[in-house]
């Protein structure tokens, strides 16, 4: 179970960075709907669930920077169309790629996904950290799929899914 966690966080990370890579900044923000989520939030957005997932796990304290994600990017956050108010693509893609490492390191060294998830508002649906990977690996998916339908109205090609490689 733990390799098939692993092999799926790592997966979905690769499919996000490949749907936004030859993404230019000044698109970033572009919306066909308002209030839709477009690709600075998601990248800001799955950076929240790692940064929080890091913390879970004790990997690392919770960045100085974590309520500010939380503004922008969390759950209560709308997005909005002015790219000033979000960081870089830059800036999310590195700390994106930073977390997933540091993420799948915490999975590989883990003895015990059964453990309870730390968290009680989460543990109420994903009682084990089993349950939360496999959640993270669900969301980070039907972002991408976000991704996928955001590029597709913005008139861009499609991005081979890595699934497929």
């Amino acid at each position: 179970m733990k390799d098939l966690l692993i092999w799926s966080l790592e997966k979905a990370r690769k499919q996000t960075l490949a749907l936004v890579e030859n993404l230019p900044e000044n698109q970033m923000c572009n919306q066909s709907v308002a209030g839709e989520n477009h690709p600075i939030w998601i990248l800001g957005h799955l950076l929240l669930g790692d940064t929080y997932l890091l913390s879970m796990l004790k990997v690392q304290e919770l960045s100085a920077d974590f309520a500010g994600l939380l503004s922008k990017y969390g759950p209560n956050s709308k997005p909005s169309p002015t790219l000033e108010y979000y960081d870089s693509k830059h800036f999310l893609v590195d700390r994106l790629t930073e977390t997933g490492f540091l993420r799948l390191d915490a999975v590989r060294q883990m003895k015990n996904l059964d453990q309870p998830t730390p968290d009680e508002t989460l543990a109420r649906t994903q009682s084990t950290i089993g349950h939360h990977l496999q959640m993270l690996v669900f969301h980070e998916g039907h972002h991408c799929g976000q991704l996928s339908s955001w590029r597709k109205l913005q008139g861009l090609p499609a991005v081979k899914g890595i699934f497929a490689s």
